[in-house]
């Protein structure tokens, strides 16, 4: 088992302003995130259709695909809005890749913590915390180092940024 100090080491922490009051970035966020999330990053079967956020604590964070058939990616642990939201993710490393494969196990699943902060009427500050990543076991450290990577964690609010930024993205 990872001592304290290296647990620390495998978190990541990605931030992004975007031009939107808190409560739209909030919105966006959870409520349209398949208008943004690449559709390449999926770990259902098939590319997902749409992804659900249920706005409460335990509530599934979930995929949809076109033929109906969901897959779970996680399960709300904090629900704040406009201020934060944090899920527990449920992907694990395989030996040579990662399985992006949803597992059940709560001692497995690392979290991703959203945290909003108004800058104003219309910009708003957005940090991600990807943490307890050592929870996904062996090859974790290399999960790690893909999320803190370019086609990871800041790509993804990028395009949540470029979303935000759309004027038909009403919330």
């Amino acid at each position: 088992m990872a001592n304290p100090a290296e647990e620390l080491d495998l978190r990541v922490l990605k931030t992004i302003t975007v031009k939107a009051p808190i409560e739209r970035a909030f919105s966006i966020f959870v409520e349209q995130m398949e208008t943004w999330w690449p559709s390449t990053h999926h770990i259902g079967n098939t590319p997902f259709q749409a992804i659900f956020v249920e706005p409460r604590v335990g509530g599934r964070w979930y995929e949809r695909n076109v033929a109906g058939e969901q897959c779970d990616w996680g399960t709300v642990l904090r629900w704040d809005p406009p201020h934060a939201v944090c899920f527990s993710w449920h992907v694990g490393p395989g030996h040579d890749q990662p399985e992006w494969k949803f597992d059940p196990d709560m001692a497995k699943a690392s979290e991703v913590e959203i945290r909003f902060t108004a800058q104003g009427r219309d910009s708003t500050f957005v940090e991600l915390e990807h943490r307890k990543i050592e929870r996904h076991g062996q090859g974790a450290e290399q999960l790690r180092a893909m999320f803190d990577g370019p086609g990871a964690w800041i790509s993804i609010l990028e395009q949540y940024a470029k979303r935000v930024d759309t004027p038909d993205a009403s919330a």
